[in-house]
């Protein structure tokens, strides 16, 4: 059977092969063809024994009004995934957004008084 999107990405990798090298005989362009990963990168949610694996434990202090919105924040999630959302996977995943625009950061904490004059 052809590999493909219909594999089981939890199966045990093939320790079978019909040859050593892999075919990089050129294609019907005249080009080599590029090295694949023959084994499909599973995402961290399936990887993971449970939600906390390979996690520290961070402190975090937050004012009423900011937990008041965690539920929120966490339902919009879930509306727009379909499915349930981990409150630790979603604000560790805030958190990286977060650390990937730190323009955004920077004006938040500007209305709360940093920066000021």
């Amino acid at each position: 059977m052809k590999s493909g999107s219909g594999d089981d990405p939890f199966a045990e990798p093939s320790t079978e092969s019909t040859s050593s090298e892999p075919d990089r005989s050129p294609d019907s362009t005249g080009t080599e063809p590029e090295s694949v990963d023959s084994s499909p990168e599973i995402p961290y949610k399936f990887r993971r024994s449970s939600v906390k694996a390979d996690r520290k434990q961070r402190p975090i202090f937050l004012r009423p009004h900011i937990e008041d919105r965690e539920s929120s924040f966490i339902r919009t999630l879930e509306d727009e995934l379909g499915e349930d959302v981990y409150k630790t996977d979603a604000l560790e995943a805030a958190l990286v957004v977060a650390m990937d625009n730190p323009e955004l950061v920077v004006e938040e904490l500007r209305e709360w008084g940093y920066d000021w004059d």
